[in-house]
C-alpha cells in the first residue's frame, strides 16, 4: 500500500525590533542596534509532513543555537575549572508549544538552527509567538506532494583546526543533500537541504544581523522561484570547519564576500537540482533519545546528555544532534544508514557542546573545539553506536 504524504511549508520573519546580544561570539560586547546592524533579515522557516496517522514538523531558523537551558563549555583558552555559559536561546518550553500548536508529541519536532552567529542570543515571546502561529496554520494548509532528492558537492567550506582558518590541504565531507517536495500540479512546494558549513563569515564588525552565507543562499533561492517556495536549511555535521568566504583572514567588512558566498551556492544547488530522482514516501516516524556520554578529567559534571533526533518519511531521514558534531562522523553515518538520504544535523534541539572525532583527540592539532569539548576521548564509539541504533529503530518502525 502506498503511503500518501502531505506537506505544508512557510516562513517567519524573526529580524530583531530591538537591540539585541548576538550569541555567536560574546554577548556582552556584540550588541546588534536594528536601526543600523541589520545587514539581512532572519527567518524561521517551517516544514510539516503528515501521512494520516503521524505528522511531524521540522523548523529550520536563522539562529546560532536551540537550547532551552544554561549550557556550560570549558573554557574556549583551555583554563581549568573556568567555564563559557550559553543563555538559552528560547525560554524553556518553546518545543513543547510548537508541537502543540502542530498536535504532535515534542519528539516530532525538529528545531534546526542555521547555526549563524550573527543572530540574537535570545528571542523574544513577540518573534517566537508568530512561529507558533504559523505552524498551527500550516496544519490547515496540508497538501499531497512526492519527494525528489539529490546529491551533490559544494566548494564553500574548509577544515578549520586549529586556528579557526580554512585549511584546503585537509579533506572534509563536502556533500550536500537535496530533497524537494513536488504538488499535485508538478510544482515545487520548497526544499530542504542538508550541508555542513559554519556560518562564521560576517567579519569586521561581528555586531552586525545576518543569516550569513546560508541564510542569503536559501533568500536567493526563494527569490528566483515561484511565490511562496521556502528553502529550508538544515545545518550538518560542522563542528570543525569553516567558510571560504569572509571568516577570520580579511581585515576589511566581509560582508561582499559573504553575498558572494551565498551565489556559489544557490548556484551549486541550483544546477544539483538537474539530477532530483523521485524517492520512496513512506509512514513518518519520530524517535528520540538521551544519551549519557562520559566528559573528560576536571569537567565540571562526570558526564554530559546528547539528543539525538530522528524523524523518517520513506527513503528519507533527518538525523539532528544537540552538539556541535565534527564532519568526519557524516560519512561514517551515512555509509551505515538504512536510509537512501541521511541528513546529518548538527547542533539541533537542545545544545551540548562539540563532538570530536577519535582522530582529533590524537592528531595534536588542538584548537578551540577541542579546548571547549567537555567529553572523554572515548565519545565517538558510544555516539556511532547510539546513532546506528536510532536509525535502525527508525526504520524497523516504517
Amino acid at each position: 500500500m502506498t503511503t500518501t504524504i502531505k506537506a505544508a511549508m512557510g516562513k517567519v520573519k524573526i529580524t530583531p525590533e530591538e537591540p539585541a546580544p548576538l550569541q555567536g561570539y560574546d554577548p556582552d560586547t556584540n550588541i546588534a542596534d536594528p536601526r543600523s546592524d541589520v545587514l539581512d533579515d532572519l527567518y524561521a522557516r517551517i516544514l510539516i509532513v503528515d501521512d494520516g496517522k503521524a505528522r511531524s514538523v521540522i523548523v529550520g531558523i536563522d539562529c546560532c543555537l536551540s537550547n532551552e537551558e544554561v549550557v556550560r563549555v570549558a573554557d574556549p583558552g583551555g583554563k581549568p575549572g573556568v567555564y563559557r555559559a550559553f543563555i538559552p536561546t528560547f525560554p524553556s518550553g518553546t518545543r513543547a508549544a510548537w508541537a502543540a500548536a502542530a498536535g504532535v508529541p515534542e519528539a516530532s519536532v525538529s528545531v534546526n538552527p542555521t547555526h549563524t552567529h550573527t543572530a540574537p542570543a535570545q528571542f523574544q515571546e513577540k518573534i517566537l509567538s508568530g512561529i507558533t502561529a504559523a505552524i498551527a496554520s500550516l496544519r490547515q494548509r496540508l497538501v499531497p506532494v512526492t519527494l525528489q532528492a539529490c546529491t551533490g558537492q559544494s566548494g564553500i567550506s574548509a577544515f578549520r583546526r586549529p586556528h579557526l582558518n580554512a585549511d584546503l590541504s585537509v579533506s572534509i565531507h563536502r556533500d550536500f543533500t537535496l530533497v524537494r517536495l513536488v504538488k499535485e500540479d508538478g510544482e515545487p512546494l520548497g526544499y530542504m537541504i542538508n550541508f555542513a558549513v559554519h556560518p562564521t563569515a560576517v567579519r569586521n564588525s561581528t555586531s552586525r544581523i545576518s543569516a550569513d552565507i546560508v541564510g542569503l543562499a536559501m533568500s536567493e533561492l526563494e527569490a528566483e522561484a515561484e511565490e511562496g517556495i521556502v528553502a529550508l536549511f538544515l545545518q550538518g555535521f560542522s563542528g570543525d570547519v569553516c567558510p571560504l568566504y569572509g571568516d577570520n583572514g580579511p581585515k576589511e567588512d566581509t560582508y561582499p564576500a559573504v553575498r558572494a558566498g551565498a551565489r556559489v551556492f544557490s548556484e551549486e544547488l541550483k544546477e544539483a537540482m538537474n539530477r532530483l530522482t523521485d524517492v520512496r514516501p513512506g509512514a513518518i516516524k519520530a524517535v528520540q533519545t538521551e544519551c549519557a556520554y562520559p566528559t573528560r578529567e576536571g569537567f565540571y559534571a562526570s558526564e554530559l546528555s546528547v539528543r539525538l533526533s530522528g524523524i523518517a518519511f520513506g527513503d528519507i531521514a533527518l538525523l539532528s544532534v544537540s552538539g556541535e558534531v565534527f564532519n568526519a562522523y557524516a560519512d561514517r553515518i551515512k555509509e551505515n544508514s538504512p536510509f537512501p538520504y541521511t541528513l546529518t544535523c548538527g547542533v539541533a534541539n537542545g545544545y551540548a557542546g562539540y563532538i570530536p572525532s577519535h582522530t582529533a583527540f590524537r592528531d595534536g592539532l588542538g584548537g578551540y573545539e577541542m579546548n571547549t569539548t567537555p567529553y572523554a576521548d572515548d565519545v565517538e564509539a558510544r555516539f556511532l553506536a547510539d546513532v546506528e541504533e536510532l536509525l535502525a529503530a527508525l526504520k524497523q518502525q516504517q
